[in-house]
């Protein structure tokens, strides 16, 4: 009987285990303030990566030139080297050109993103606090859940951000980007 007493003594004194479901990318897309952040990348594009592009090609193209003048006229071979690793170089950023934009449009997102996440981080962190969840995962994380258990965290961060989740978003938020 002692043993009895102490295992539910036991399970007492263990917090009951609550989990939150929520996702930022979801929420983000909602935001009005995120249209902001997509135009901005886009003026992004087309100011910054699309002029840093067309040097990059001058570059080449300049290089290739010298190289192909100079090695008709003979020139030593370590500046036809030179001039050959230079070409090189620009030659593996253009043909990586893609990878390149989409590694600075992802920083640049990240740097444009980072006070909505921080705008969605403390409303969460509130309703975290008031429902006293235990653990937030995100919903693909999610296999099976009691309602008693499992709580959804979209509706009253979304209600407290003053968004509608069911207003279509034709942002493309949590597409990837």
């Amino acid at each position: 009987m002692a043993l009895g007493f102490f295992t539910s003594n036991a399970q007492a004194q263990t917090p009951a285990l609550k989990i939150g479901v929520f996702d930022y990318d979801i929420i983000i897309g909602h935001l009005p303030e995120y249209k902001d952040v997509q135009q901005k990348i886009q003026v992004f594009e087309k100011d910054s990566l699309g002029p840093r592009r067309d040097a990059l090609e001058y570059q080449y193209n300049r290089a290739d030139s010298s190289y192909k003048a100079d090695s008709a006229s003979k020139k030593s071979k370590q500046v036809l080297d030179m001039i050959n690793q230079q070409r090189q170089q620009y030659a593996w950023q253009l043909i990586n050109w893609q990878q390149i934009v989409q590694n600075a449009e992802r920083q640049k997102f990240a740097e444009l993103s980072q006070p909505l996440y921080e705008k969605i981080q403390k409303v969460l962190n509130e309703e975290v606090k008031a429902q006293k969840i235990t653990l937030v995962i995100k919903p693909d994380d999610v296999v099976y859940g009691d309602d008693k258990v499992v709580v959804n965290l979209f509706e009253p961060v979304a209600k407290k951000l003053g968004i509608d989740l069911n207003a279509a978003d034709s942002t493309g938020a949590g597409a990837g980007q």
